[in-house]
């Protein structure tokens, strides 16, 4: 990008730090060169080359600092020519530090930076200038003996070449003269810029994006991370917005790596299995393996690290993998089995060289089961995963529902309540008991489906009764509706 960049300082010496000769009393601005003094007013100048009580705070950063008295008619400033005139309409970042040992009488909204294109010059006057300040103090207080920024955007008119430094608009009041320290004064161009793209040597190398613009407010990459720098850790085009208070800038790169490849995460293998390690092939770059091969691939066959070095030009990459071989996982839950009516079976799954899951999340590693159905399982350890799967289905008879012709209600314990079952494909849906008359004396269509032989909070007499049960059958994918009937015997 032509012109200015965004981390030159415009203004020469603007930490004072440079000087002629080490300024040894007050008064000696002009040895900060190039500052110099625009009026009849004497500031001061003062580095730790010499010590001195005048310098009531260290400085901000570095040794120098520059020292501004104001007082009744008497108005004191730091002016400087700029390295280059400024640039019609572009965005210019201001910033200055100061300080003071009595912030009460420090008078805020006064202290700025007037920047113009001739020199201004009171050489026989000690007033303040006449100038209106393009930044100007926005501070709403300040605190004692410590530094604190002032700051601000202004777009230039064009050729402005010289920066006048001190206060503007307001005079202290009778005995309310101060002393202010300012350091660390900079102007910059407001532009972002990322650099051209480049190429990194391999996938190990990192490169830090730096978008810090001055004046900049809000940062905004292509990855939605919102810091002023970005850490780069493999190749791609990375972009960055960023907003400022007078323009909206954006800039990208592209990253390449020369030498990208990685031979994988360590891993665990089957004893037998082999693993070939593979880099991409160029002719321009020569291979070492650990043990000296000169190929860009190689076969591993048993447990060990594995490291190449890969080298093109200036740029070597290396990198590594650790193979350990372990004996498979193994499983087996048996042959399928048939179940004839109510029978429930338990599978026992046998394993060996691995953790044992249910497909199913069931918890336990046995089971009992009194349904149809296909039950899987897997072992798995770091070589590999099997799996296994038994069916149990109710083949070996009829599934039937079961009901009772009679049952004894009298609390004994035995015989209490009509109950029926039937094998695990069986889902009752609803329970009905009528008398011999037909009248229903229970019904429900919620689990438990049994009868206690109260109606209506009576037990009922001795007799014959009735039940009717609908249930569904659930077979090989298939479900069936059906209805059964019987007679009940109540014997009290």
């Amino acid at each position: 990008m032509p012109g200015i960049t965004a981390g030159q300082n415009l203004i020469p010496n603007g930490s004072f730090e440079t000087y002629q000769n080490c300024p040894q009393q007050d008064n000696l601005l002009k040895e900060a060169v190039p500052w110099y003094n625009p009026n009849r007013a004497t500031p001061d100048f003062y580095h730790q080359c010499f010590q001195t009580g005048q310098m009531f705070v260290p400085p901000h950063t570095g040794q120098g600092v520059g020292r501004l008295f104001f007082d009744q008619g008497w108005a004191e400033y730091f002016a400087v020519r700029l390295t280059r005139p400024l640039k019609e309409n572009e965005c210019y970042y201001f910033e200055m530090y100061i300080a003071t040992d009595t912030p009460n009488k420090y008078l805020t909204g006064t202290i700025g930076a007037y920047f113009s294109t001739q020199p201004v010059t009171a050489p026989t006057s000690t007033e303040m200038f006449n100038a209106k300040p393009q930044v100007l103090d926005n501070l709403p207080s300040v605190s004692r003996l410590q530094w604190q920024r002032i700051s601000g955007i202004m777009t230039a008119r064009g050729g402005e070449e010289y920066v006048t430094i001190g206060s503007f608009y307001k005079s202290p009041p009778f005995l309310g003269f101060y002393y202010l320290l300012v350091d660390d004064i900079s102007l910059r161009s407001v532009n972002l810029e990322l650099g051209k793209d480049t190429t990194l040597c391999g996938h190990k190398s990192t490169r830090l994006l730096d978008a810090t613009t001055p004046g900049g407010i809000d940062y905004r990459w292509n990855d939605s991370s919102i810091n002023p720098t970005l850490l780069v850790t493999k190749p791609g085009k990375y972009s960055v917005t960023v907003v400022t208070a007078c323009k909206t800038l954006s800039d990208s790169i592209t990253i390449d790596y020369s030498l990208d490849f990685e031979l994988g995460a360590d891993t665990t293998l089957c004893n037998g299995q082999s693993l070939t390690l593979n880099v991409p092939r160029n002719a321009a770059s020569t291979y070492r393996w650990q043990d000296g091969s000169p190929q860009n691939t190689y076969t591993v066959s048993q447990g060990g690290q594995y490291s190449i070095r890969v080298t093109q030009a200036t740029c070597v990459v290396t990198d590594s993998i650790q193979v350990k071989y372990i004996r498979p996982p193994q499983l087996d839950l048996g042959p399928d089995e048939e179940l004839c009516g109510a029978e429930q079976f338990t599978i026992k799954p046998t394993i060996a060289e691995g953790v044992f899951t249910w497909m199913d999340q069931f918890a336990d590693v046995e089971r009992t089961v009194g349904h149809s159905g296909i039950f899987r399982a897997s072992v798995q350890n770091a070589c590999a995963t099997v799996t296994d799967s038994i069916m149990v289905s109710y083949g070996a008879c009829d599934c039937v529902l079961y009901a009772p012709n009679s049952f004894t209600p009298n609390g004994d314990g035995l015989n209490d309540v009509f109950l029926a079952f039937g094998c695990g494909d069986i889902t009752i849906t609803s329970l009905a008991i009528f008398n011999r008359w037909g009248e229903v004396v229970f019904q429900t269509s919620a689990s438990p489906f049994r009868w206690d032989g109260y109606y209506h909070g009576q037990l009922c007499e001795n007799g014959v009764y009735s039940w009717s049960i609908k249930y569904q059958l659930k077979q090989r994918g298939k479900v069936t509706l059906d209805q059964k009937e019987g007679p009940l015997s109540l014997i009290r």
